[in-house]
């Protein structure tokens, strides 16, 4: 028996270490492997490797340098009889204790997976009880990070010769700290905290979720040829109901009952005095319906939310803004199931926030799935605003000071499709009253400013109803541009409707 333990711990142990970090070698000849120290035991087919270290060969060191360093790596369960006479790695439980790999390498836009093994790989059980990744990529500005990972992967199978993917995870737990990845431009950083999967309950949780630009307002869109929206964004006590990671690894299929957004805020800034790209964007429902995997959310909630967008118009001084606070909103079947091609479904979205702080704003969109000219409807109201809340986006963008005037209430209704936008709105309000501002110096008590307020004040009405009148009712129409989105699409649409409502047009009737 001292004879035995003294072989094992004498030679064959050692000889275990050697065998491996030689076959290492052989199938991998940018990295080299070190084992510090091997442990077998026969009577539970077990195998421990010790205090490992990865790293890039010499020769390779210009073009990728990584260095990895796991504690240990145990393996429990091994079928011994497979092993040996079918050449499979059968093992029940392979535990891996306090990994990191720190350092830089190439990631090639079309790069081959490599083949993990030329041996049949079953494992029940692979466990990483805490993992930390510092990748950099040496081709570009992207860099991936990764904190105290905890990861447990069942019921992992890999064919003889099977390349490298993440479609060989049928089923997955984890746990991390913090994921971080900035942009192969270096214009942004993402960054994910506080994340928990469960395969059982199908259910992801997510402390915190960033979109951080790496660069101040105008620094980053000086960065780009042309025009370009940069998004600084937060999302925070996030929750996903049945849904499946592995799947979403496999296929890129978004399916799951409902997404819950605790906290949502928002900044968005665009400098317009930069030229346009003048390409056109597609409808909101085409990028549905052009994503590569499936979709097929039930719902999507979000409880509260802030959204700022700042635009620096192109003869203005300064930049406006605009802020919608307190949202709340849900997206209703989301889906691009191509059953509903001839089966009749709607996307929907009720929204409810403050307009800058103050009015009361609620819209209500609907629009067919797989329709044909993506036709959608959208149906809103808004009270209890004084205009000249509006004054920040209005004097920059417009070049328009409102000095009086409250809107009692407004309700609209519009149809649009790819091409157009038409519909009704009533606006009630009284006391309107503007003055035209100077674009360069911002003044408007000069003699032409105050000329161009007074005609601009004859060419609006100061109310609707005006006493004695009937309620006016505005008209909506308007024609898409191609280069816009959603929001914008809505926005001119509804504009138009304001726009006819407050319009002196007796002049006119009477010729």
């Amino acid at each position: 028996m001292l004879l035995y333990l003294l072989l094992i711990k004498v030679v064959f142990e050692p000889l275990i270490g050697k065998k491996i970090e030689s076959a290492f070698k052989e199938s991998n000849k940018d990295y080299r492997v070190e084992i510090g120290k091997v442990h077998f035991s026969i009577l539970n087919s077990g195998l421990e490797l010790e205090n490992i270290i990865l790293c890039s060969t010499p020769e390779v060191k210009g073009i990728q340098d990584l260095k990895g360093e796991i504690a240990s790596i145990k393996l429990e369960g091994i079928n011994l009889v497979k092993a040996i006479f079918k050449k499979d790695i059968d093992i029940r439980e392979v535990t891996v204790f306090s990994s990191s790999i720190k350092g830089g390498m190439p990631f090639p836009e079309k790069a081959k997976p490599p083949k993990i093994s030329v041996l049949n790989i079953r494992i029940d059980s692979l466990f990483f009880d805490k993992t930390n990744l510092d990748i950099r990529n040496t081709l570009t500005a992207a860099s991936y990070s990764v904190k105290d990972v905890v990861l447990k992967v069942y019921d992992l199978q890999v064919e003889k010769l099977d390349t490298l993917s993440l479609g060989i995870v049928k089923r997955i737990d984890f746990d991390a700290a913090e994921l971080l990845t900035i942009s192969a431009d270096s214009m942004y950083a993402y960054t994910a905290t506080g994340i928990n999967y469960s395969a059982t309950s199908k259910t992801l949780k997510v402390d915190s979720f960033s979109i951080q630009p790496n660069y101040a307002d105008y620094e980053f869109t000086a960065r780009h040829q042309f025009g370009i929206d940069r998004i600084e964004a937060g999302f925070s006590l996030i929750h996903v109901q049945d849904f499946s990671f592995a799947d979403y690894l496999k296929s890129g299929n978004l399916v799951c009952s409902y997404v819950r957004v605790g906290q949502m805020d928002m900044n968005i800034f665009r400098d317009n005095r930069k030229e346009s790209k003048h390409v056109n964007k597609p409808a909101f429902q085409d990028m549905i319906y052009s994503y590569p995997g499936e979709i097929n959310i039930d719902s999507i909630g979000v409880l509260s939310g802030n959204i700022i967008y700042t635009e620096h118009a192109e003869k203005a001084n300064e930049p406006g803004w605009v802020s919608f606070n307190e949202i709340n909103a849900r997206i209703y079947h989301i889906s691009n199931d191509t059953i509903y091609k001839t089966k009749e479904a709607y996307l929907k979205l009720d929204a409810e926030a403050l307009l800058m702080g103050k009015g009361k704003l609620a819209v209500n969109l609907k629009g067919r799935i797989f329709d044909n000219q993506n036709t959608f409807s959208v149906n809103g109201t808004l009270s209890g605003l004084e205009i000249n809340e509006l004054n920040p986006v209005l004097e920059k963008n417009a070049f328009v000071l409102v000095k009086s005037g409250r809107i009692d209430a407004m309700n609209f209704s519009l149809t649009a499709n790819n091409t157009k936008a038409a519909g009704k709105m009533i606006l009630l309000y009284h006391g309107l009253n503007i003055a035209v501002k100077n674009k360069k110096t911002d003044d408007t008590t000069a003699i032409k400013e105050r000329l161009e307020s007074l005609i601009a004040n004859m060419e609006i009405l100061d109310s609707n109803p005006i006493p004695g009148k009937s309620v006016r009712v505005g008209i909506i129409d308007y024609k898409r541009d191609p280069e816009k989105f959603l929001l914008n699409y809505c926005f001119k649409s509804i504009l138009t409707g304001i726009k006819t409502s407050i319009a002196n047009n007796s002049k006119k009737k009477d010729k």
